[in-house]
């Protein structure tokens, strides 16, 4: 079994270089490599299970709900279908913190706080909270918060998770913390990664870094690992492959309004996930592979075949994706123009998506983390991590980072 403890920090939208004045000198830089998972949902439970996409059961961003497109049922660990880091550390007896995590709720974590974002099955924000959190952090953190007249809308949800990271981590001895801020990339997104309210982001989610680590003060025998999405860059593309798909037949609209489909594209940021619903047979199938094929040739895309059925529902099979070039980003509307440039005065989508081409880059420091610059994938960065801490991952898929003098080419 590992000894110190674990900080685990997790920041969409982070640049590389502007997390390292919050880390402690001499920490090591860990390559992920590009390819798998560029949303931070389905990269994080990776690295949380050691798994691909193909295993966890949180294959995109948003999980494929037509029926209710902006479903987020990626806070609830029900979604997975392989043991977490959580699951593994507390089993070998460690104490558990999880806050804004994803696939979370419901998990068998100590201090869980997922601040799901499910109005449509709670009352309000506090009964979704109190009921989606762990019982202890419920009763130690939300409750005495509840009774002092706290409104959760009006609290940015990184400045709770800072606040409660610290009163955890004062309250009481804590193993393994896992804690994730998502305003800066919210924010960069939304409006663009030069402008002003990304500034101030950057300012506030640094600030919130800072109290944490210094809340943790880390020792010799502790572990530290920074850990931010893939880069992101300037939207250059929309596309609307439904769009295509609608008028093979494939997709049914009421309006704007989705009504039915034979065949979908799911979005996931830089990539579009081609489901088929699972009777139709294989004429059917390559008329959707067709529709999309002719849309792929007279733009930046690429549509590339599946095997593994990714992302597969009960309902449907995954047979195929869409890529495009750096700075394209899908979306899910039948009904919109199929293809938009960023600069038309049409567009009106993000400002900013994640680039799945582009490696990233985490700061680790601390007892059996590498010491010297390593890469990898998301998952093998989870096995690595739980080795660290002491326990196996059962349901891995990797093997671990491999030093970069000795990594094999890709």
């Amino acid at each position: 079994m590992g000894t110190g403890r674990t900080l685990l920090l997790a920041v969409d939208g982070l640049a590389d270089g502007e997390g390292e004045r919050v880390l402690p000198t001499g920490a090591t830089r860990l390559r992920i490599r590009p390819g798998g998972p560029s949303e931070p949902a389905p990269a994080l439970v990776g690295l949380l299970t050691g798994a691909s996409v193909a295993q966890t059961g949180v294959a995109t961003q948003d999980p494929f709900r037509p029926d209710r497109p902006g479903s987020r049922s990626t806070w609830y660990a029900r979604s997975l279908r392989v043991p977490t880091l959580f699951a593994q550390a507390r089993r070998a007896g460690l104490v558990t913190a999880a806050l804004q995590w994803p696939a979370t709720a419901g998990a068998e974590i100590d201090l869980c706080l997922p601040l799901v974002e499910d109005l449509g099955h709670y009352r309000n924000r506090w009964e979704m909270a109190e009921l989606t959190s762990s019982p202890r952090m419920a009763a130690e953190h939300l409750a005495p918060r509840r009774a002092a007249g706290v409104q959760l809308s009006q609290v940015p949800p990184d400045e709770l998770v800072a606040e409660i990271a610290v009163d955890v981590l004062a309250a009481g001895p804590v193993d393994l913390l896992a804690a994730r801020l998502t305003g800066l990339g919210a924010v960069r997104r939304a409006e663009g990664l030069d402008s002003l309210q990304a500034a101030r982001s950057l300012v506030d989610t640094s600030e919130a870094l800072e109290q944490i680590v210094a809340a943790f003060s880390p020792g010799a025998g502790d572990r530290l690992l920074l850990v931010p999405g893939r880069p992101l860059l300037p939207t250059a593309l929309l596309v609307h492959p439904n769009a295509a798909l609608a008028a093979a037949g494939l997709v049914d609209t009421d309006g704007p309004r989705l009504t039915g489909f034979r065949a979908l594209v799911w979005p996931d940021g830089p990539r579009g996930v081609l489901h088929v619903r699972r009777e139709e047979g294989c004429a059917l199938r390559e008329r959707a592979l067709t529709a999309l094929a002719a849309l792929a040739a007279h733009s930046r895309l690429q549509l590339r075949g599946v095997e593994d059925g990714v992302g597969a529902t009960a309902e449907t099979d995954v047979i195929a994706v869409l890529e495009g070039t750096p700075g394209t980003l899908f979306g899910l509307s039948a009904t919109h123009r199929p293809l938009v440039e960023g600069s038309d005065p049409y567009y009106a989508g993000p400002r900013a998506v994640t680039d799945p081409s582009a490696p990233a880059t985490a700061l680790a420091q601390g007892p059996g983390l590498p010491a010297a610059p390593a890469e990898g994938s998301w998952a093998d960065l989870g096995v690595s991590l739980a080795r660290a801490v002491g326990v196996e991952l059962p349901g891995a898929t990797a093997s671990g980072l491999r030093p970069v003098a000795t990594a094999q080419p890709v």
